[in-house]
């Protein structure tokens, strides 16, 4: 198995909120590299001792597990946080089962002052009527007031009349329809003028809302996946500024511009680790915009969309590995796919490969790896970012991928045992709002993957979202219950459902969940 170097130290401090003082979890399962324990102290936010039967007079405050299970809490490697938040206490058309359904659902949030109206979630390749709504059924649906509604996979939008006239010169974009989805330059176009309607009030509920389900489900830490075509300098400053002011989830941030169009010095002041995360490469399959080597089958005329250049790619990498920054990009297709990897070789032949893997590189998605990439990107130590719910909704027979795709591309999709084997490093994630936030389902998912080859064991899946999220950002002494690291912790009953609340999420010693049920 290849394995990476130590990146440069991670600038991440201990919050100010940090727990300070003792805590002793006595009488439960908690699982530690060694196998399982009894008990685990936390002195001043960290692990001071795991064995059976530890002095229960000592600590400043004592937790009585009856049996619940401890573990380390996990990471979401793969977040949008304001875009979750807005679902969580908004316009949510994941779960409409059909196109009447959803055009009822976004009717009934329709306000009568015409202020805006912005959703996510639509899905119409799960609907019996097998089409989005047109442009006139949401006007119909939401009395003319300004609407933006995008697809579950956030790559195309379908929206009202009164947004689309707001943008000037729409028609003239790439990706434009008079009456249906928009996706590729006029998608990004729609998304500008939609996010601009959102208030620092609204994006603070939001992103609170985020972080609040996040703790929910037993995850400790997140990273958001910021940028320029996805959300604005704003929105990460103030996201990570609330991750470090109050208790909670902690919050890394991303910033996806080519550094060679400034993206670098904006990363750093904006307290980005990196200029990676979705600096897109090409798109989604379900918005047929991921870049294929051949046609969609559902849509002959069309194999995707290319947003970068090779040279573009190569370049970027390049100016991140000599300033010492983590490079990455959203890449899905094949083709795509080709692009990054051949520009990882070729930078890596010039700064040697040392240095490549020094940083720990990235790649989002990446659901169409090969055995030619797996090998050319393990050596390189780049972290292939993946979301196994993808599989879930879409890997079946019959379903989306195999749609787009056909059905031998479907089952070359999102090879999680496949990346493992190569030795590439795997980070699971959930890309939220695209699939919800929810670690439990998501190893559920890895574990059993549409193809049986290409399933993850229980352990396998379990360090894929909580030990590899902490080394994808150069954090290598947090994500397991081991002396002197970090206190971050989740406790479950034990016979939880996958889909039930962690009974308490701890975060740096300090519980930032809690259900109420333990002492």
């Amino acid at each position: 198995m290849t394995t990476t170097s130590p990146p440069p130290a991670t600038p991440v401090a201990t919050p100010h909120w940090a727990h300070r003082g003792s805590l002793l979890l006595h009488g439960g399962a908690v699982r530690t590299p060694q196998g399982t324990s009894s008990d685990v102290l936390i002195v001043d936010g960290r692990i001071a001792a795991v064995g059976e039967g530890l002095q229960t007079h000592g600590a400043d405050q004592l937790v009585e597990l009856g049996g619940a299970i401890v573990e380390p809490g996990y990471v979401d490697a793969h977040v949008h946080a304001t875009g979750s938040g807005l679902t969580l206490i908004g316009l949510d058309l994941t779960d409409c089962a059909s196109l009447a359904a959803a055009l009822e659902r976004i009717a009934s949030a329709a306000r009568s002052d015409g202020a805006a109206i912005i959703g996510h979630g639509w899905d119409e390749t799960r609907w019996p009527e097998r089409r989005p709504p047109t442009r006139a059924e949401i006007d119909r649906a939401t009395g003319g007031a300004l609407a933006y509604l995008s697809r579950i996979d956030v790559h195309s939008a379908v929206v009202s009349s009164a947004l689309a006239t707001a943008v000037p010169g729409l028609a003239e974009l790439d990706g434009f329809s008079a009456s249906g989805p928009l996706s590729r330059a006029a998608h990004h176009a729609v998304r500008d003028v939609a996010q601009a309607r959102i208030g620092a009030t609204l994006r603070e509920r939001a992103q609170r809302a985020m972080r609040e389900r996040a703790a929910s489900v037993g995850i400790v830490m997140v990273q958001e996946m910021a940028g320029p075509t996805i959300s604005s300098p704003e929105d990460l400053r103030a996201l990570l500024q609330l991750s470090a002011d109050e208790p909670g989830v902690i919050v890394l941030g991303y910033w996806g511009e080519l550094a060679q169009a400034g993206g670098i010095e904006r990363a750093r002041s904006l307290g980005a680790l990196g200029v990676a995360g979705d600096l897109f490469i090409d798109g989604s399959i379900g918005s047929r915009t991921a870049c294929l080597r051949t046609p969609y089958a559902d849509a002959p005329a069309t194999a995707g969309a290319l947003y970068l250049t090779a040279d573009d790619v190569e370049q970027h990498i390049t100016l991140a590995t000599q300033a010492g920054v983590q490079a990455g990009f959203h890449v899905i297709g094949d083709a795509a796919t080709d692009v990054v990897v051949e520009a990882f070789v070729s930078v890596a032949r010039n700064v040697g490969e040392q240095r490549i893997r020094r940083l720990r590189h990235r790649i989002e998605h990446a659901e169409m790896l090969d055995d030619d990439h797996l090998a050319r990107l393990a050596v390189l130590g780049v972290t292939a970012s993946m979301q196994p719910v993808f599989d879930a909704l879409w890997g079946s027979d019959g379903g989306m991928y195999e749609r787009r795709l056909g059905r031998s591309r479907m089952r070359a999709m999102n090879r999680f045992a496949a990346v493992r084997a190569a030795g590439m490093p795997l980070a699971f994630g959930s890309d939220a709002p695209v699939t919800p936030l929810g670690p439990r389902p998501a190893i559920r998912a890895a574990t059993e993957h549409h193809r049986s080859d290409q399933r993850l064991g229980q352990e396998d899946a379990r360090i894929a979202h909580s030990v590899a999220g902490w080394r994808a950002v150069g954090i290598d002494d947090a994500g397991t219950i081991t002396v002197g690291a970090p206190a971050h912790l989740a406790i479950w009953a034990p016979d939880a459902a996958d889909d039930a609340p962690a009974l308490r999420t701890i975060v740096h010693g300090r519980t930032v969940h809690d259900t109420g049920v333990l002492p």
